[in-house]
């Protein structure tokens, strides 16, 4: 365990804020009460990347972030401030882009390149021509269109002193011995040795503008150790593993130790250096092995702590971005901190959603024409099947086929029929394996997935399902072969997962949006407050320093707009009926595409009017993507125009309209349930078992949309000079709006974190029983040391707690609800964290002081004994 390890800050790195930038907010963030900044992707990525996860070398820190002085100046600050600094890393997949000079290699040598076992490629399959050649899939059009209209060129690099094929922004190497055919040229051993003459003759031989030049070209280009194919053939013929369906990210087999090793050596040596404090890992379900990659990074960076500064030696951190199916546990033997807190999210989220509105919402989607989410997921990964995974896909299909005799019948359509629906039913990410078997832990997921598929395919699928299922249990070949069943298996689950369902489901299924983020399971509406102490309980007990958070770089909405959208759920706020309204005023789009525009608006409402400078902008720019991602009526590969516009301009239309005045007082109305909510989920992230997560500038109201949105500049010059400023949360909950509020409590917690680390790192969470009329309402639980002790109240479903402009909850079931502290400390005194008062255990026999007053608190005390 990591005793620094406190608070951490996602900062988003980039060419226009870079390591020099971040070092004159760390002052800033000490006072705040963070301890780590936790970093996106620092290591060489395409030049202007805005993320990072598209890594080009593994042997240097990206010059546009500030390079490796720069990361020495930050982490000088952070350790002068007593913290420290996480590095997120991408092990599961690199650029395919011209800088990737490993990748440059193996397209120039083939398999005979140095890193040609670097990366996931198929070398025995191209469906163009004969084996052995990488299908690129860059091209706008058909390769013979391509070079009839002289878009590609034969040209030669003096940087590289080598020849290359140029294509708009993209460089393609050329084989020297592709060219041995070339009069005169055979006996060139390499590029250095031709002299000017004899490169000005190759360019012209190969000249795109003549019909004899582009002839030569084309034979050229056909002698490569890959071939240029045109982009819309990717998921039919690419053979190269992808992140899901991007093709300009091209997975590494981590798997193999030499390419762990290798990419890892820089890593590591920061490691040691004490530059970085652990790791947040990306994508862990990519990898073939996350097991033993987890597991030999954890014993590689204990090797490495003993040669650390001696200040720094504190345990490695590990975090994994995993994201967990509902009742889906983190398996023990990876030897990691934790995930990076989708599963809190999710959790925090069923929560604070009403079980008393889920009727309704689903009859107002019934009406949109919809169906049920299940039915949703299915179509998309049906389509997903047939277009960006089909190749994927079909090579699963061509695994089982050896397993079955002539005379057993069974046809290459029965299989690809069996395990589409599998796949179709498939409930986690990935399974993974222990030894030669399925692992107990997934084994049951499995076993669901194949018995929904034995429910929906006629009996005589019986046997086959059967098979499927023994061979999916168990490594048939050796566990590297990456044309194993099993392992072809794990390798589509995630992506299609994660295609269908977040980037594709969630932009179709709108029954109530803060439902549909990363991590989270549409499906599901809402769970008990019992459920929620459960899995608090369990996080203790098996990963206490597992990440927490409610927003991300990822995230599809801002956790303050999901908030807003929560309140919803709430059969009081009557937004069934004000949204069948709205249906007859405004007919000019689709029902279904309307209630997803609504509530756009409704969770992306700014609370102040500078806010709305660009608000249509935004809004026109994240709905393009919204329309495209789900893929009903237009898509990123066939776009339409003509219907983007007119959803865009019925959107638009809304906010100059009368409309626009109901829309407002609406959201007005529901305001101040929502900040409710915004703050129970800030207390409970700073509270429950686990390590806060803040990501960037989310210390103020986040009504963010998804990315490029959610990853805007902030104005930390307006959080350092309003930090601290006023410390009386009664006084700033009269100005709620600013944002101050959310950014004092977030403070005050972590300064109580700081004074007592111990009670966050190994105190007991115990739950505390609520009754009375808003014992539905009140969340409530302690954490527990031998000499300390705090109670952590919250409400939820608070549009019915009758919040106030100023927040305050004007409901008489305060006066009516009494809490039962469990026996121990029962004469102790109790002092408010963020409130300037003190109460006894007597006061917990009604909580009447809960009425015309903010509903939530953190009290502590101390043992006098």
């Amino acid at each position: 365990m990591n005793k620094s390890l406190r608070a951490t800050y996602r900062l988003q790195f980039h060419k226009d804020y870079t390591l020099y930038d971040a070092v004159q907010l760390v002052p800033y963030l000490e006072n705040l009460g963070i301890s780590h900044i936790y970093a996106s992707p620092l290591l060489a990525a395409v030049p202007s990347s805005m993320h990072g996860y598209d890594t080009i070398s593994w042997d240097y820190i990206d010059p546009e972030k500030g390079g490796e002085a720069g990361l020495q100046a930050l982490v000088d600050e952070l350790h002068a401030h007593n913290m420290g600094l996480i590095l997120d890393i991408v092990p599961n997949h690199m650029s395919t882009h011209h800088l990737n000079v490993w990748w440059q290699d193996v397209l120039k040598y083939g398999s005979s390149s140095k890193y040609a076992a670097f990366f996931d490629i198929d070398w025995d399959v191209s469906q163009v021509d004969e084996a052995h050649h990488i299908i690129l899939p860059f091209l706008e059009k058909p390769l013979s269109d391509i070079i009839k209209e002289k878009k590609i060129r034969f040209s030669y690099m003096d940087e590289e002193r080598s020849f290359v094929f140029v294509y708009e922004d993209k460089i393609f190497p050329v084989a020297l011995e592709s060219m041995k055919w070339v009069e005169g040229f055979a006996e060139y051993k390499n590029e250095e040795s031709l002299t000017s003459v004899s490169r000005k003759h190759l360019i012209d031989f190969f000249s795109s503008e003549t019909s004899e030049g582009r002839q030569n070209l084309s034979m050229l280009l056909q002698k490569q150790h890959y071939r240029l194919v045109w982009w819309r053939n990717a998921g039919d013929l690419v053979n190269w593993r992808r992140f899901f369906d991007v093709t300009s990210l091209i997975a590494l087999r981590m798997e193999q130790s030499y390419v762990f090793t290798h990419t890892h050596a820089y890593l590591f040596d920061l490691y040691q250096r004490g530059l970085i404090d652990g790791f947040r890992i990306d994508h862990i379900d990519g990898l073939l092995q996350p097991d033993e990659y987890c597991q030999n990074l954890r014993k590689k960076l204990e090797q490495l702590k003993q040669k650390r500064p001696e200040s720094l030696r504190n345990d490695p951190i590990i975090f994994v971005e995993k994201i967990l199916a509902n009742k889906e546990s983190l398996p023990k033997k990876w030897q990691v901190s934790g995930t990076t807190g989708y599963d809190f999210l999710e959790q925090i989220s069923l929560l604070l959603h009403s079980p008393k509105g889920e009727k309704k919402l689903d009859f107002i989607w019934e009406q949109c024409g919809s169906f049920p989410y299940k039915k949703v997921q299915d179509l998309a990964r049906n389509e997903k099947l047939n277009s960006s995974f089909y190749k994927m896909f079909h090579d699963l299909i061509s695994s089982f086929v050896k397993f079955f005799s002539l005379e057993q019948n069974i046809t290459t359509h029965s299989i690809e029929t069996a395990l589409r629906t599998i796949l179709l039913s498939f409930p986690i990410y990935r399974i993974y394996f222990s030894g030669n078997t399925i692992s107990k832990q997934s084994l049951p997921y499995l076993r669901k997935a194949c018995n929904e598929a034995r429910k929906e395919l006629p009996s005589y699928h019986l046997p086959l399902l059967n098979k499927i299922e023994q061979i999916l249990s168990q490594t048939i070949y050796q566990t590297l072969n990456r044309k194993a069943p099993e392992n072809l298996f794990v390798n589509l689950t995630a992506p299609l997962a994660a295609k269908a369902g977040e980037d594709t489901a969630f932009y179709r299924y709108a029954r109530l949006l803060s439902r549909n983020e990363v991590g989270t399971d549409p499906a599901l509406f809402s769970k008990n407050i019992e459920a929620f102490h459960q899995a608090n309980m369990s996080r203790f007990t098996s990963y206490p320093e597992a990440l927490l958070c409610t927003a991300t770089h990822d995230h599809k909405r801002g956790e303050d707009g999901r908030a807003r959208l929560m309140v919803l759920s709430e059969p009081e706020v009557k937004w069934p009926e004000t949204v069948m309204r709205w249906f007859a005023e405004n007919p000019s789009v689709s029902k279904a595409e309307q209630i997803f525009i609504y509530q756009t608006l409704i969770a992306a409402w700014p609370l102040n009017n500078e806010d709305f400078s660009n608000f249509s902008q935004r809004l026109q720019s994240y709905l393009t993507k919204a329309l495209r991602e789900a893929g009903l009526c237009t898509s990123w590969d066939n776009p339409d125009l003509v219907y983007e516009k007119t959803c865009q301009n019925f959107m638009v239309q809304l906010l100059y309209t009368s409309f626009v005045k109901d829309l407002a007082t609406f959201i007005n109305n529901i305001s101040s349930a929502a900040a409710i909510n915004s703050l129970t989920q800030v207390i409970l992230r700073y509270t429950v078992p686990g390590v806060p997560d803040l990501y960037q500038g989310r210390e103020e109201w986040d009504f963010s949309l998804v990315d490029p949105d959610n990853r805007r500049s902030v104005n930390y010059l307006k959080l350092q000079k309003s930090l601290g400023r006023e410390e009386n949360l009664s006084v700033l909950a009269t100005s709620w709006r600013d944002g101050r509020i959310k950014q004092e409590i977030i403070r005050k917690l972590l300064i109580l974190r700081k004074k007592y680390p111990q009670l966050f790192i190994n105190g007991l969470y115990k739950e505390v029983l609520v009754e009375g009329d808003l014992s539905d309402h009140v969340v409530v639980f302690q954490r527990v040391t031998k000499d300390i002790k705090i109670i952590v109240i919250t409400s939820r479903f608070n549009f019915s707690l009758k919040i106030n402009e100023s927040l305050q909850s004007c409901h008489e079931g305060w006066k009516k609800t009494k809490i039962f502290l469990h026996d121990d400390w029962k004469s102790a005194e109790w002092k408010s964290v963020l409130w300037n008062k003190s109460c006894t255990n007597k006061d917990f026999d009604n909580l009447g002081y809960f009425y015309g007053a903010l509903p939530f608190d953190v009290l502590i005390a101390h043992d006098v004994t």
